[in-house]
C-alpha cells in the first residue's frame, strides 16, 4: 500500500473512531443534511461531528466523489 493510501485508510479509522459512526453512517448523515456544496458539507460536519476541519473535508471529498458529485469548488 502507497504510505498516502495508509495515511487516508488511519485518518478515516481515526475520523469513525471519534464519531462512533461507521463510514456508511457518515454518509447517510451527509445526505441527510439536504446539503450539497462542499463547504456547507464540511462546516455542518464541523459543527454536529465535532471533527476537525482536515478530518471534515476528506470525509466530504470522498462522500462527494461516492455519490458522484463533484468534490471540486464551484466556479464563481
Amino acid at each position: 500500500m502507497v504510505d498516502v493510501d495508509k495515511a487516508l485508510q488511519t485518518q478515516l479509522a481515526n475520523i469513525q473512531k471519534k464519531t462512533g459512526k461507521s463510514l456508511k453512517e457518515l454518509y447517510a448523515w451527509l445526505g441527510a443534511t439536504g446539503l450539497a456544496k462542499h463547504g456547507e458539507l464540511r462546516d455542518a460536519a464541523k459543527s454536529e461531528l465535532g471533527l476537525g476541519h482536515g478530518d471534515t473535508n476528506t470525509l466530504v471529498t470522498l462522500y462527494l466523489r461516492a455519490t458522484g458529485a463533484s468534490a471540486a469548488p464551484a466556479a464563481g
